[in-house]
């Protein structure tokens, strides 16, 4: 069974539904679908900052019940800390919400589903963009 985390920008994608990635979702059925506590906390800041906010906070809810939820718990706090001194000590930092959805990915073994390139950054993380055709 594959077990995925949606990113941020893939959660995103599904309260406006972009038929590539409902597609590849419902072409996997054994898979899992996650959401992690960083990335729901940039949805509620999508929803606030949008001008449709009742409506938009109507479809967050939905789409919060429809998945499991990844905590940021010790494990992915320690690898986080890691994560950060590693890739600064590199030059190659990212943003913090992104090391903490990566940590989580890691420690829970997840395949991130993202479009975001700069976590081709992070060693050994597992990742795949689902909005491309």
């Amino acid at each position: 069974m594959n077990r995925y985390l949606l990113d941020t920008n893939h959660a995103g994608s599904l309260l406006r539904p972009q038929p590539v990635l409902v597609a590849k979702m419902r072409a996997a059925p054994d898979a899992t679908f996650s959401l992690c506590l960083p990335s729901i906390g940039e949805l509620w800041h999508m929803v606030y900052n949008s001008s449709r906010i009742a409506d938009n906070h109507q479809k967050l809810e939905a789409l919060l019940q429809r998945f499991a939820i990844c905590e940021f718990g010790h494990l992915a706090a320690r690898e986080f800390g890691r994560l950060l001194t590693d890739l600064r000590r590199s030059g190659q930092p990212l943003p913090a919400i992104d090391i903490q959805i990566a940590a989580i990915a890691l420690v829970d073994d997840l395949t991130l589903l993202t479009a975001d390139r700069h976590f081709d950054k992070v060693p050994h993380l597992r990742h795949e963009n689902w909005l491309q055709g």
